[in-house]
């Protein structure tokens, strides 16, 4: 009885596969508002202004012009770090499009992500109730 070989190249795909792992997924649920501002350090509503990659840190950098501030002090101008994989977690903002950003300080830098609270508000839509007031963001120094 005469055995078939495998062609190499097949083998070598069969083996690739085999070693292929699944991509880790974000698995965090999206928190009440309540629960995201209790997490945050800081809490506002602001629009973005650019958006940029930085592949050497695996990183988002979203620019913010800042409307309004719930909690801690946040300037009219604010840069946020993300994961740059959504598969960990990374916020994936949008030019042009405002939103209710909460953010937590690593490495010196404010960062937030898919476990954060973030959301994005319909145009003319009001800051939800339990958030307060708010207060208008810290001028730039002179």
């Amino acid at each position: 009885m005469r055995r078939r070989l495998l062609p190499p190249a097949l083998v070598f795909a069969l083996v690739l596969l085999g070693r292929a792992g699944v991509a880790p997924a974000c698995t965090c649920t999206d928190p009440p508002i309540n629960e995201a501002l209790k997490q945050a350090e800081t809490a506002f509503i602001g629009a973005v202004s650019d958006l940029g990659l930085d592949y050497s840190k695996h990183e988002r950098v979203t620019g913010f012009t800042v409307q309004r501030v719930f909690k801690g002090a946040v300037p009219e101008h604010i840069r946020v770090v993300s994961a740059l994989d959504e598969a960990a977690c990374g916020y994936p903002f949008a030019r042009g499009t405002v939103y209710l950003v909460f953010t937590r300080t690593v490495a010196g830098r404010p960062f937030t992500s898919f476990c954060s609270g973030n959301r994005a508000l319909p145009s003319g839509t009001q800051a939800p109730p339990e958030l307060g007031a708010g207060s208008a963001p810290a001028k730039a120094a002179q």
